[in-house]
């Protein structure tokens, strides 16, 4: 498996540190508003690779870590916001907990896995003063009139994970008024209390912690050193990683061996803002799509290091794309059941047929594509193959076709709900729904197809339900 470092800019061999162990620490959400459909992109890209190193080792222990920033800048302002007057400090806690929630809330509908940790700042302020003291020791960090801050001229080689120039960089900047800092790249690791602001007790006055503090600490405890990868978006790289690496190894601590980094989301080729009015929430996608899995094979329609255009045009390309799954699946299970009435089920055994290595081929295939730095647009197109000369299997009436069937079927759901985490169940209807297709069946058998007709009418245009005819009866299915 080749995986594309950031930092070195290129494709390495992947080897984890620790034989049967894979370290995985994951930039989560800063909890001050809805989760929006970029940070369902950032997630589901890590849940899929996570899910694809598992695949590829059974027996290998993944310690994916998805941290949370329940105190913050942005999160301050949006309690200022939702308190006029009052405790400010209990408002920042109201906000961090109710969009922690919600985050929560649709990292569950997305099927994202539970990560092994999910550490908070506020649960980390005492290690992260304990850090931070290092720092001051080590002299990479001086205190400032209540603030601390990182000295970046004792930062080695900084700039190397954004490819950036120190001295390019320090041209462009300058000292913001109230800072009380040396240079202007200095970042600030430890900020001096407001007023009525959320603070805590520190050897050098109250305070909280700056923002990129966290995640040095936090990967640092959790793994004890050095591990395997630290993922994010791209947005990250700068000024977020190339920090947190300044100031990891300004405390003399090995860090991330390699760094992977998400393509970022934009809406109509424009950044997606709540002032430009295309700022599009994940559950604001649900309500108007009610498919999530739309918005996982948009994602996965592209590399997960490019960016991604959303637009109404795609969605309808996807709903057609999840259609021709529900179509394959829907055939496959309707064709076993056939053959297990009239002939008795076939002992699932596929030794001796040419089911399995004919589903083979693309699994195969699947996985060379995957093992090239994930490269999920390839994978798929694997996997749509396979549909496509499923659906073009000639049916007959024999354990053969019943094998290669089911074959086909359990290569989808390994791959497809495995590892993309996509649903491939067929859909349920409720009781009036069933009713009606009843009533539906009846007349098509009378050959009364005008009422037929009828019913074929109101499924539709007041249930989202399609029907198809077939020599074995009426297929049914929900319009996407």
């Amino acid at each position: 498996m080749r995986i594309y470092n950031t930092l070195t800019r290129n494709k390495k061999d992947f080897q984890p540190i620790k034989k049967g162990e894979i370290s995985i620490y994951v930039c989560g959400p800063t909890v001050y508003d809805e989760p929006h459909i970029g940070h369902a992109r950032s997630a589901y890209v890590f849940d899929v690779i996570r899910r694809y190193l598992k695949y590829k080792d059974k027996g290998c222990k993944i310690k994916f870590v998805r941290n949370v920033t329940d105190i913050d800048d942005k999160i301050i302002n949006k309690a200022k916001e939702a308190c006029a007057s009052g405790d400010l400090k209990t408002a920042v806690k109201e906000i961090s907990q109710k969009y922690l929630a919600s985050y929560t809330e649709c990292m569950d509908r997305m099927g994202i896995l539970k990560p092994y940790r999910e550490p908070k700042a506020t649960e980390y302020i005492e290690k992260m003063k304990k850090f931070i003291a290092l720092l001051i020791k080590r002299k990479a960090a001086y205190v400032a009139d209540g603030d601390v801050y990182f000295d970046i001229k004792k930062a080695k080689n900084y700039g190397k994970l954004s490819n950036q120039n120190l001295e390019k960089m320090e041209a462009g900047a300058r000292i913001a008024s109230g800072e009380n800092k040396k240079d202007p790249l200095d970042f600030a690791l430890w900020k001096k209390a407001k007023v009525g602001e959320p603070s805590w007790p520190s050897p050098w006055g109250e305070g909280r912690p700056g923002w990129h503090i966290e995640c040095s600490v936090m990967s640092s405890d959790i793994f004890g050193g050095e591990f395997d990868i630290h993922a994010g978006g791209i947005d990250l790289i700068f000024p977020h990683h190339e920090n947190e690496i300044a100031q990891s190894e300004g405390a003399g601590k090995k860090f991330a061996k390699l760094w992977m980094h998400n393509g970022l989301l934009t809406i109509n080729a424009e950044k997606m803002a709540k002032s430009l009015g295309n700022f599009i929430t994940i559950k604001d996608f649900e309500t108007k799509y009610k498919d999530l899995d739309l918005l996982k094979l948009l994602f996965i329609n592209s590399h997960y290091r490019s960016p991604v255009d959303y637009t109404e045009e795609k969605i309808k390309q996807i709903k057609k794309a999840k259609e021709r799954i529900k179509i394959f699946v829907k055939f496959a299970n309707k064709t076993m059941e056939k053959i297990e009435r009239d002939k008795g089920k076939p002992n699932v055994n596929y030794q001796g047929h040419s089911g399995l290595p004919w589903a083979n081929k693309y699994k195969l295939r699947f996985e060379s594509a995957m093992d090239d730095d994930f490269n999920t647009p390839k994978a798929l197109a694997e996997i749509f193959s396979m549909i496509h000369e499923g659906n073009s299997l000639k049916v007959e009436n024999t354990a053969d076709t019943y094998l290669k069937l089911k074959c086909f079927r359990d290569v989808l759901t390994e791959l497809l709900a495995g590892i993309f985490g996509l649903s491939i169940k067929e859909d349920s209807f409720g009781e009036v729904e069933k009713i009606l297709m009843k009533e539906y069946e009846e007349f098509r058998k009378q050959k009364n197809f005008k009422k037929s007709d009828e019913f074929r009418h109101i499924l539709l245009n007041e249930y989202n339900i399609i029907v198809e005819d077939t020599k074995e009866g009426p297929v049914w299915r929900k319009k996407l």
